[in-house]
């Protein structure tokens, strides 16, 4: 991903609902670029007419901080604005916006250590899940599950069973990604889903796994884990969805907002609120009550049928 000669090639990162992203770096930062790349199995594009997240690295000079665009390419350059971009800091990366252009740029540390960049990758995906955001979408603390065609999410807290129950999850059933997925709304108001990786996979366990981002599908239904005796499922209204769904995208979103200013968060959390009123309200949401040995997907079938 060449940023010397000519305009940057990049990754392409497509979404259901037409939304998406033209990821590109400086010279510095390709090769964490390509690493982020390869974890979202992203694909090498030209640019395409998506907004530009560009990746550059942090200014170590005391005179350049806070001039964001000033070790850009020229090809890069040429259609930003010179001056007026504003600081949004975020644990190990920065992240400037200007208000006259949808394009990004993300600031990445000098620090060459792999759980700093893990992270650094991690929140470099804002930019993403406040586009979706303000479009109805919401990004979930939930594992992505498929049947003949069908996406379903379970959602739990942390360590409550969703990489389990993936795991004991039997054909058709098939596993998309076991913690946290992007719930997108297209023009016709239909939900699609899209997997995004386990971080913690990498940060922990500095796995190798890979997750396809951009692959999507139709979302028809929400279960949220609980654990029993007994498997079995029961349906809820949309007013206990709502409270259940807003909780689920607060635990992505509160690990990006909490160096933002007061009023950005209210706003916001009052967005998110309003998407998860919507989504409860056009996706049947269940408890699924989880037994250590049932067949509980059994259960799921029964509600789906």
């Amino acid at each position: 991903m060449a940023s010397r000669l000519g305009y940057p090639r990049g990754y392409c990162m497509r979404l259901a609902n037409g939304q998406g992203w033209h990821l590109i770096a400086t010279e510095e930062v390709v090769a964490w670029v390509e690493k982020l790349a390869f974890i979202m199995e992203l694909k090498q594009c030209a640019p395409n007419g998506y907004p530009k997240l560009i990746f550059v690295l942090g200014q170590t000079d005391p005179k350049n901080r806070g001039q964001s665009i000033s070790g850009l390419d020229p090809n890069i350059q040429e259609n930003l604005p010179k001056s007026g971009w504003k600081e949004r800091k975020f644990p190990a990366i920065k992240i400037w916006n200007h208000h006259s252009v949808p394009d990004m740029i993300c600031e990445v540390g000098h620090e060459k250590v792999y759980e700093l960049d893990i992270l650094r990758m991690y929140m470099a995906l804002y930019p993403v899940f406040e586009m979706v955001q303000y479009s109805g979408g919401l990004p979930l603390h939930a594992a992505l599950v498929e049947r003949d065609g069908m996406g379903m999410l379970l959602s739990a807290s942390g360590d409550t069973g969703k990489s389990t129950c993936c795991g004991r999850l039997r054909s058709p059933w098939k596993p998309l990604c076991d913690d946290e997925t992007l719930v997108v709304r297209d023009d016709q108001k239909q939900y699609l889903a899209h997997p995004f990786p386990t971080w913690s996979e990498h940060l922990w366990r500095r796995s190798t796994q890979t997750w396809n981002v951009e692959r999507h599908v139709s979302l028809s239904a929400i279960f949220f884990l609980e654990q029993a005796e007994a498997d079995r499922v029961v349906s809820i209204g949309s007013g206990e969805a709502t409270v259940l769904i807003n909780h689920s995208a607060m635990q992505i979103c509160h690990q990006y907002w909490h160096k933002l200013k007061s009023e950005e968060i209210r706003n916001l959390r009052k967005k998110l609120f309003e998407n998860a009123c919507e989504l409860a309200r056009s996706i049947p949401a269940f408890k699924l009550r989880v037994s250590l040995e049932g067949c509980f997907w059994e259960e799921m079938e029964k509600v789906l049928s």
